[in-house]
């Protein structure tokens, strides 16, 4: 399957995250996916489970660099984005 990529575009609906949209050649289905995921996933090679989360080392939404991106479990994202909100509400 080869698949065709366009974007990054910046997404309004989830506050400004970049996303890309992917099209297969052969049956023309399109899809969609947030850029530093299909970063990292071209980075390492591999398509990254529904449980792994791409990270922003930085907490920089918008910092897509390779070297800011982290892979790291469903859970421990969510709490790092946790213990972050409540750094900025203090």
């Amino acid at each position: 399957m080869t698949m065709k990529a366009y974007g990054p575009y910046p997404d309004k609906s989830k506050g400004g995250r970049k996303k890309m949209t992917l099209v297969d050649s052969a049956t023309g289905k399109r899809t969609s996916t947030n850029a530093a995921r299909y970063k990292k996933e071209k980075q390492l090679g591999r398509k990254l489970s529904k449980k792994e989360h791409v990270d922003h080392k930085d907490n920089n939404k918008h910092h897509d660099g390779a070297k800011n991106l982290q892979v790291m479990s469903e859970h421990d994202n969510i709490g790092k984005g946790n213990k972050h909100r409540k750094k900025k509400s203090k």
